[in-house]
């Protein structure tokens, strides 16, 4: 089938609420949606707005569906089932909360699902198998999608067809899993298939418990999960919207197991423990989403978006929830209409590959065409019953528009501070740095500082002007910052140390003798941050702040020492010396801008070292929607004291006069 043309190219879209290729919105409802003005019937609109528009790009036989845009290293065999998949979870969501869909499209993947695992057919599906591993997770949402329509379309498959369904499914166990939330894959793969009254070996289900023991290798406390093994921590949406989501739906589809079974009794031995967590995991969340609903630009796969908002909306199917449910649904909402507002819908109504419009720095190689459709995972709110408090009761503020804080969350090293003002969520990072060793630093994961506001500075422009970043200078280029490894934290405050590496090519090493260790303190829009820098003389240390971005460049002034840049909408950016950087702020411009605008700048300030082994630098960073919010009534203060065993002491003193008494290490 022929692909369907999409625009491709970056340029700013007139925020609109309802995307045109749609069709007309429904009715906003102020009473219950004051805020949105989104209702249970917008989420409806929205999956059906989806699912029409990806059928126009279905294949023959409905088994894949086929966008334009640049291949995933999968191959196109498997982007077309990603395809089929991710929509028909969507699809799956929308005809079982609702009992109703279009014929056509119940007709389209029923067909789908027969050819697709039908060897001989032409379109036939990627076997799971180490040939096309990233059929697997395809598998999960197949197996998902067939458990909740199990009445329309398994129950009317033939023997024959469930049979070369089963068969395609169980590929599950021939590939070895990747070490992360993929384990959960296999897991829910291999209930469904229980579910059909097919016997799983015991072989296979010890390949299941060894993956349900491997997630809780994960685990690290308060509610949160790492992604998975490795050298370094990784701490992102994936928490959410993978290791916190899948537990829920596991333990409803193990309602449908004969309770004295072996998976059954593994969930109700479990599901104490997933919805401890997940309550635990909610009292972070809810203070990481802005008041607009805007999500952190933090880790990978982010262009599934509102997808993000899967595990509150998890916990409200599950009847867990401790959330206002009016809140719940403000939240889920106003990240739905967040995208929407910013033009995330391409004109042929499919999402975009990026963040609002297309932007490739941002995607990743495993990424498809139709990858952006897991965002199919916050419908799963359709699910819950029309008449649930969830739909009925009036949308309640986000708590980043009820009250500033500032918080640290130790699990996954964060600060984090809201501000009412302008409702943005700033977090300071000590923790995620998603680390591989001999592996350049990854911006998704490694800059000091993430918000809902801003964005990255990604692809080839990264480390040339690195955002929120602190870094040695030698002969032009700027180091990276290596594995994050903590050392402390406080009330607002939090601290780690790296060891700067230089990129060569494909060629990654620490710098020798070398050590950069930071300190974060967070008070309402500010963020100061303190390097004990060991290096040699000559070298220069650059401190960067926020990148701000526009449809033209934003304006840089100074005022002071500070250095104010205003992008888009009036969001200000501020850097201002403190302590050891004698240089004068400069703004960078970021070749080909980010994923926010065309245009984009970086405030920066870089000084020599002078001789000695050890120096101290102090920046003060600010980020707000407007430059009264960011009006300081006093500079910080910093004394320096000598430790014990030749470690320092920074006393701190705030703009609010508020005094913190920070030590540095010596010795990792």
């Amino acid at each position: 089938m022929t692909p369907t043309p999409r625009p491709a190219d970056g340029s700013a879209r007139t925020p609109h609420s309802w995307p045109e290729a749609w069709g007309p919105s429904p009715a906003a409802d102020p009473a219950t949606s004051p805020s949105t003005g989104f209702t249970r019937e917008h989420w409806i609109a929205a999956a059906d707005g989806l699912l029409h528009s990806a059928a126009r790009s279905a294949t023959a036989s409905g088994a894949g569906i086929v966008l334009d845009g640049p291949p995933s290293w999968n191959g196109t065999d498997s982007d077309a089932l990603e395809g089929y998949a991710r929509t028909f979870l969507l699809f799956a969501w929308r005809l079982s909360g609702t009992g109703e869909v279009a014929p056509e499209l119940l007709d389209q993947y029923t067909s789908g699902l027969v050819a697709g695992t039908d060897v001989a057919h032409p379109e036939a599906w990627p076997r799971v198998s180490p040939d096309c591993i990233q059929a697997l997770v395809e598998a999960a949402s197949v197996a998902l999608a067939l458990h909740q329509t199990r009445r329309w379309i398994w129950a009317r498959l033939s023997d024959e067809h469930r049979a070369a369904v089963t068969e395609w499914l169980l590929g599950a166990f021939t590939v070895d899993v990747p070490d992360n939330n993929w384990h959960w894959f296999r897991v829910v793969v291999a209930t469904f298939v229980a579910t059909t009254d097919h016997q799983l070996s015991d072989v296979q289900l010890e390949v299941v418990d060894a993956d349900l023991a491997r997630i809780e290798d994960f685990y690290v406390g308060d509610g949160w999960y790492r992604d998975g093994a490795g050298e370094g921590d990784r701490f992102d949406h994936y928490g959410g919207w993978a290791m916190h989501f899948y537990p829920v739906l596991w333990h409803r589809m193990c309602r449908s197991l004969d309770p004295a079974s072996h998976l059954a009794r593994r969930s109700e031995a479990a599901r104490a423990a997933h919805r401890s967590r997940l309550a635990e995991f909610l009292e972070s969340y809810y203070d990481l989403v802005g008041a607009d609903g805007a999500p952190l630009f933090l880790g990978r796969s982010l262009t599934y978006r509102w997808a993000a908002a899967a595990a509150p909306l998890a916990a409200v199917l599950d009847k867990s929830s401790q959330w206002p449910p009016g809140q719940t649904r403000h939240l889920a909402s106003a990240m739905l209409r967040h995208f929407l507002d910013h033009g995330a819908i391409g004109e042929d109504g499919v999402p975009y590959l990026g963040w609002f419009g297309p932007y490739p720095p941002m995607i990743q190689g495993y990424s498809a065409p139709a990858s952006p459709f897991w965002l199919s995972k916050a419908f799963v709110c359709l699910l819950v019953d029309a008449e649930d408090p969830f739909w009925t009761a009036a949308e309640e503020p986000l708590p980043a528009a009820v009250v500033s804080r500032t918080r640290t969350m130790p699990a996954p090293g964060f600060v984090v501070s809201s501000t009412v003002e302008d409702g943005i969520v700033r977090v300071a990072n000590h923790g995620t740095d998603n680390h591989h060793p001999g592996v350049a630093d990854d911006p998704l994961y490694s800059r000091l500082a993430y918000s809902t506001a801003t964005a990255p500075v990604l692809g080839e422009a990264a480390p040339l002007v690195p955002d929120n970043h602190v870094g040695l200078v030698q002969e032009g280029r700027i180091s990276r910052r290596g594995r994050i490894h903590r050392t402390t934290t406080g009330d607002g405050w939090a601290g780690s140390w790296h060891v700067p590496t230089w990129v060569d090519g494909d060629t990654v090493v620490e710098a020798a003798g070398t050590r950069i260790e930071t300190v974060s303190v967070l008070e309402g829009p500010w963020e100061l941050r303190v390097h004990r820098v060991e290096a040699g003389e000559g070298v220069a240390v650059v401190d960067s702040g926020w990148a701000v971005a526009g449809d033209t460049p934003p304006r840089a002034e100074r005022v002071g020492r500070q250095l104010r840049l205003t992008g888009r909408g009036g969001l200000v950016s501020v850097l201002l010396p403190v302590l050891g950087q004698a240089g004068e702020p400069v703004a960078e411009d970021v070749a080909g801008g980010n994923a926010l605008g065309t245009f984009a700048r970086v405030p920066t300030v870089t000084t020599t070292r002078q001789a000695g082994a050890v120096s101290i630098h102090a920046v003060l960073i600010g980020l707000s929607r407007s430059a009264s919010g960011l009006t300081l009534d006093r500079d910080p203060e910093l004394v320096v004291e000598p430790g014990a065993g030749g470690a320092c002491v920074v006393r701190v003193t705030m703009p609010s006069g508020s005094q913190r008494l920070l030590t540095f290490v010596v010795s990792p």
